[in-house]
């Protein structure tokens, strides 16, 4: 069976696919893993089989893609390259042989040591039992080269398939990875994945792939097998295109599967603009979820305690409605979706994407008062009939 990459549009059922793959998988005889990176998608994955399956089961395994690392490639087989055991991981927010506030690297941190050995001050912490999660795939890559590929040998004796998911937030010495497992005829893999909705590195650094082009032609250079879902089971046909009009013209139409909106939420249907003015009269009126950038963004205009979420952890994430706080880099979008996003805004754009997918039935813009009148949406206010599409 080839190995096979899923590109599966936002709510197009690629969690359904997964399990209901899985569950056929173990009622074979197999054991199946599935490797993600969000919490989010983590919990969202086991609760749906356990929904569908009935009970747990062992042979239905669900990590993250450090503790994967961590695990499977790195500690069965670290003594090849360091001694003392690694029990844990250190989660970095920037690179951690940055000196503070600087691009300067601090000294005594490079790969290799004068005698050509492993540095593990490149990989580890200085006390070498806690391993840097921006490092952790390349010290996989490393332990497999040093190894023979053991990690993916025993990897295919415990798993008939395995699942990569969110592959969009994989780069560099991810993919490096990908490419020795790819190498040995078990286990099967599958990658799923939206490059739309890239909004997360698992790295830091310039090792290519690094961009949605990239990546896709790193799979095809590894011979997936490329699929596509393109039917969208979460929103109304109004979202999808709003969500289509993001990335213009590089993705196929998103079709909707929803036939029937239900008759508590079929008052406000579509896509609006909300005035700052009036941010907290819609929330009292229709009980949006908002996201938003990030914690601090809002904080003059939305009430408290309202439910919000940053764009990045919504992600799997769907919502009957809708209020997005856009960015100052994204607010060209909701004056003109016809101009696209420049080239050195694809972190706004895909998170902007991200945000619009998550709603069900209806999404709404902020913007100043001021600047209302220029927004392509149906402004909302008190006196709105609640259903909208497109200015004209």
């Amino acid at each position: 069976m080839p190995n096979t990459l899923c590109i599966a549009g936002a709510g197009s059922g690629k969690t359904r696919k997964i399990i209901a793959e899985s569950i056929s998988e173990i009622d074979r005889g197999g054991k199946v893993l599935v490797v993600t990176y969000t919490i989010n998608n983590q919990h969202e994955l086991r609760n749906r089989f356990l929904q569908a399956y009935g009970k747990s089961s062992d042979r239905f395994v669900v990590k993250g893609i450090f503790s994967f690392y961590l695990e499977d490639m790195v500690r069965p087989y670290q003594q090849a390259l360091f001694k003392n055991r690694i029990n844990e991981i250190f989660f970095n927010e920037r690179n951690p042989h940055l000196q503070e506030n600087s691009k300067f690297f601090i000294p005594g941190r490079a790969e290799y040591l004068d005698n050509s050995s492993f540095n593990p001050r490149h990989f580890l912490t200085l006390c070498e039992t806690k391993a840097h999660s921006g490092y952790l795939a390349k010290l996989a890559v490393r332990i497999a080269k040093a190894t023979q590929n053991a990690a993916a040998d025993r990897l295919g004796e415990i798993y008939s398939h395995v699942y990569f998911d969110e592959v969009q937030d994989l780069v560099g010495w991810d993919y490096d990875v990908l490419k020795i497992l790819n190498k040995r005829a078990k286990p099967t893999i599958t990658c799923v994945g939206d490059f739309r909705q890239t909004v997360y590195d698992t790295a830091f650094g310039q090792k290519a792939p690094l961009t949605a082009v990239e990546k896709i032609s790193a799979f095809k250079a590894m011979r997936f097998v490329e699929q596509e879902l393109t039917q969208n089971w979460r929103s109304i046909q109004t979202i999808c295109n709003i969500a289509d009009s993001v990335h213009l013209g590089s993705y196929g139409k998103t079709d909707s599967a929803v036939v029937d909106v239900p008759p508590e939420f079929a008052h406000h249907v579509g896509a609006f603009t909300v005035r700052e003015s009036q941010v907290t009269d819609y929330i009292e009126a229709y009980n949006p979820t908002v996201l938003r950038w990030q914690v601090a963004s809002g904080a003059k205009i939305l009430p408290p305690h309202v439910r919000c979420y940053n764009f990045g952890s919504s992600k799997g994430l769907g919502f009957d409605r809708v209020l997005i706080l856009p960015a100052e880099s994204q607010m060209q979008f909701v004056w003109n979706g016809a101009v696209p996003f420049p080239s050195n805004a694809s972190i706004a754009q895909n998170k902007m994407y991200v945000a619009i997918t998550r709603a069900r039935y209806s999404i709404a813009f902020i913007v100043p008062d001021k600047k209302a009148s220029a927004a392509r949406f149906v402004i909302w206010d008190q006196s709105s009939l609640g259903r909208a599409e497109l200015n004209a």
